[in-house]
Protein backbone atom coordinates (compact mmCIF):
# COMPACT_ATOMS: atom_id res chain seq x y z
CA UNK A 1 0.00 0.00 0.00
CA UNK A 2 3.23 2.18 1.06
CA UNK A 3 4.12 1.89 -2.85
CA UNK A 4 1.26 2.93 -3.99
CA UNK A 5 0.95 6.16 -1.78
CA UNK A 6 4.63 6.71 -3.14
CA UNK A 7 3.66 6.75 -6.48
CA UNK A 8 0.68 9.11 -6.29
CA UNK A 9 2.95 11.56 -4.07
CA UNK A 10 5.69 10.91 -6.56
CA UNK A 11 3.72 11.65 -9.42
CA UNK A 12 2.26 14.85 -8.53
CA UNK A 13 5.42 16.01 -7.06
CA UNK A 14 6.59 16.02 -10.69
CA UNK A 15 3.82 18.08 -11.71
CA UNK A 16 4.88 21.29 -9.00
CA UNK A 17 7.17 23.95 -9.88
CA UNK A 18 9.85 23.61 -7.28
CA UNK A 19 9.03 25.43 -3.55
CA UNK A 20 5.94 23.79 -3.56
CA UNK A 21 4.16 23.52 -0.16
CA UNK A 22 0.90 21.89 -0.50
CA UNK A 23 -0.70 19.76 -3.28
CA UNK A 24 -4.50 18.95 -3.17
CA UNK A 25 -5.67 16.06 -5.02
CA UNK A 26 -9.31 15.61 -5.39
CA UNK A 27 -10.72 12.66 -7.50
CA UNK A 28 -13.75 11.47 -8.29
CA UNK A 29 -12.92 7.53 -9.31
CA UNK A 30 -15.70 5.06 -11.68
CA UNK A 31 -13.26 2.55 -11.92
CA UNK A 32 -12.83 2.66 -15.29
CA UNK A 33 -12.15 6.70 -15.63
CA UNK A 34 -11.34 9.46 -13.09
CA UNK A 35 -12.06 13.18 -12.83
CA UNK A 36 -9.05 14.58 -11.04
CA UNK A 37 -8.69 18.08 -9.74
CA UNK A 38 -5.40 18.91 -8.76
CA UNK A 39 -4.11 22.00 -6.88
CA UNK A 40 -0.76 23.23 -5.97
CA UNK A 41 0.30 26.25 -3.43
CA UNK A 42 3.42 27.94 -3.29
CA UNK A 43 4.38 29.98 -0.32
CA UNK A 44 3.30 33.32 -1.39
CA UNK A 45 0.10 31.46 -1.28
CA UNK A 46 -0.15 31.35 -5.01
CA UNK A 47 -2.15 28.40 -6.47
CA UNK A 48 -1.75 26.48 -9.94
CA UNK A 49 -3.69 23.69 -11.38
CA UNK A 50 -1.56 20.69 -11.81
CA UNK A 51 -2.23 17.69 -14.43
CA UNK A 52 -3.11 14.45 -13.91
CA UNK A 53 -2.35 11.93 -16.56
CA UNK A 54 -2.95 8.02 -17.32
CA UNK A 55 0.05 7.06 -14.53
CA UNK A 56 -1.94 8.70 -11.91
CA UNK A 57 -4.84 7.20 -12.99
CA UNK A 58 -3.31 3.80 -12.82
CA UNK A 59 -2.28 4.84 -9.26
CA UNK A 60 -5.43 5.23 -8.14
CA UNK A 61 -6.65 2.23 -9.64
CA UNK A 62 -4.01 0.06 -7.95
CA UNK A 63 -5.38 1.82 -4.83
CA UNK A 64 -8.93 1.39 -5.25
CA UNK A 65 -9.00 -2.12 -6.10
CA UNK A 66 -6.76 -2.71 -2.81
CA UNK A 67 -8.66 -0.66 -0.76
CA UNK A 68 -12.48 -2.27 -2.07
CA UNK A 69 -11.20 -6.07 -1.86
CA UNK A 70 -13.53 -5.51 1.23
CA UNK A 71 -17.04 -4.99 -0.08
CA UNK A 72 -17.63 -2.60 2.90
CA UNK A 73 -15.17 -0.07 1.86
CA UNK A 74 -16.85 1.23 -1.23
CA UNK A 75 -15.81 4.84 -2.16
CA UNK A 76 -16.14 7.39 -5.14
CA UNK A 77 -14.50 10.06 -3.93
CA UNK A 78 -10.60 10.59 -2.92
CA UNK A 79 -8.64 13.77 -1.68
CA UNK A 80 -4.98 13.19 -1.27
CA UNK A 81 -3.36 16.13 0.78
CA UNK A 82 0.51 16.19 0.42
CA UNK A 83 2.69 18.51 2.40
CA UNK A 84 6.50 19.54 1.23
CA UNK A 85 7.21 17.53 4.42
CA UNK A 86 6.40 14.25 2.89
CA UNK A 87 3.65 14.00 5.33
CA UNK A 88 0.12 13.06 3.49
CA UNK A 89 -3.46 12.64 4.30
CA UNK A 90 -6.02 10.83 2.71
CA UNK A 91 -9.79 10.62 2.76
CA UNK A 92 -12.29 8.65 1.20
CA UNK A 93 -16.27 8.90 0.93
CA UNK A 94 -18.84 7.40 -0.81
CA UNK A 95 -21.24 10.24 -2.54
CA UNK A 96 -24.66 7.90 -3.52
CA UNK A 97 -25.80 10.91 -5.72
CA UNK A 98 -22.70 10.70 -8.11
CA UNK A 99 -22.85 7.02 -7.95
CA UNK A 100 -26.96 7.43 -8.73
CA UNK A 101 -25.75 9.92 -11.65
CA UNK A 102 -23.48 7.49 -12.87
CA UNK A 103 -25.64 4.58 -12.89
CA UNK A 104 -28.33 6.60 -14.87
CA UNK A 105 -25.38 7.79 -17.70
CA UNK A 106 -24.20 4.62 -18.00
Amino acid sequence: MNDIYEGIASYLIQQARTGWVEIIAEVEFFEDSAEFDITCQYPDNTIEDLDSGFQLFMKFKELYRVTTENPENKWNKAKFILNQSGEFNIDFEWDQDLADEIKRLS
